[in-house]
């Protein structure tokens, strides 16, 4: 009987204060003051609708003897002894939950927290400065030593409005370290490059809103790749073919074909054949001293049967991207030529 007027009283008194002290989003210590009673929440950043949740903690007094009372929104939700964890779902993005906690302990005194949930939205969106061909379906990878863009689409919900990306706050890393250079006020973009040895590279930002009342938190890892070459018919009448890339093996049925080279993820200017890019060809081991070009055109010399051994090297003509550069072979084959095969004469 005389725990429930105590804890009648503490209701009481509870709400006698937040009337006094009007729209403070705090919730008051009744009793004893100081830092008895801790509070954290799990994710630190949630995200509209997302689960969080709440603990608390104390190392003055033995929570687990004492008696705990939860709120959300100033509507009571738990009561129990030692009930030291509550699973809320977050509002939605910019929507305030405010989750409150008071303590009851062995001697009577009585410790409380609040903690106020404003969820909010980021998302990190990359893109490599390299390569690929014109119709291609796929993303452009980073290669190794290159350079990726970073950009923060925030969603920073404020009434019906949506605060300008321009006026939030960005704090990026690289791994576990502060770009104090790249962060800033308006600073949605990050550029990194790739460094010797080549590994995974994970990008954070946390975005804050000026008043420090929304933030949200996103992280992407980016993994470095080799270049790649691949060889394709350029044919003649409809131009290069780059729906289907060459095998190991080409046939050359006609007198004459062009073979292209196109690079996937080189850091280039724009074109294949740019300067940045240096092509090395060889044929049956032999360097071709004149073709630097990203193509080579092939010409029968004789109607006999035979193969001919294709190699080419590309790499970057930037000295600060030597892991930039590949290999690939390709073998041309002569089919007989004016040779016709009948099926009928081997019945």
């Amino acid at each position: 009987m005389h725990r429930k007027i105590l804890t009648s009283f503490f209701l009481a008194t509870l709400f006698l204060f937040d009337l006094v002290v009007g729209a403070h989003p705090s919730f008051a210590q009744v009793g004893n003051t100081g830092t008895e009673l801790t509070m954290v929440i799990s994710p630190a950043y949630p995200r509209p609708g997302e689960e969080v949740t709440v603990s608390i903690e104390s190392y003055n007094f033995d929570l687990n003897r004492s008696e705990v009372h939860w709120f959300v929104n100033d509507r009571p939700v738990k009561t129990a002894v030692g009930y030291k964890k509550l699973v809320v779902r977050a509002g939605r993005n910019g929507e305030t939950t405010i989750v409150r906690v008071a303590a009851i302990a062995e001697n009577g005194n009585t410790y409380s927290k609040d903690t106020v949930i404003r969820p909010a939205e980021v998302n990190l969106l990359w893109q490599a400065q390299s390569y690929t061909p014109p119709f291609y379906r796929g993303k452009a990878l980073m290669p190794f030593q290159g350079t990726v863009m970073v950009t923060a689409v925030p969603t920073f919900a404020q009434g019906r409005s949506t605060m300008a990306p321009e006026s939030l706050i960005y704090t990026w890393k690289e791994g576990d370290d502060v770009i104090g250079g790249s962060s800033g006020k308006g600073k949605n973009l990050f550029p990194f490059r790739g460094a010797v040895p080549m590994r995974p590279k994970t990008i954070s930002v946390l975005v804050e809103s000026p008043d420090r009342t929304m933030s949200a938190e996103a992280s992407i890892t980016v993994d470095p790749v080799s270049p790649r070459l691949l060889f394709y018919e350029n044919h003649p009448r409809y131009g290069l073919l780059l729906q289907k890339a060459l095998g190991s093996t080409f046939s050359l049925e006609e007198d004459e074909a062009r073979i292209d080279a196109v690079p996937y993820y080189f850091e280039t200017s724009g074109t294949r054949g740019s300067k940045d890019m240096v092509y090395e060809w060889q044929m049956n081991y032999t360097p071709l001293e004149s073709s630097k070009d990203p193509f080579i055109i092939l010409r029968r010399t004789s109607d006999a049967p035979g193969r001919t051994s294709l190699f080419l090297e590309a790499r970057s003509s930037d000295d600060k991207r030597a892991f930039q550069a590949t290999d690939a072979n390709l073998m041309i084959e002569f089919p007989l030529k004016g040779f016709q095969f009948d099926p009928t004469l081997t019945r």
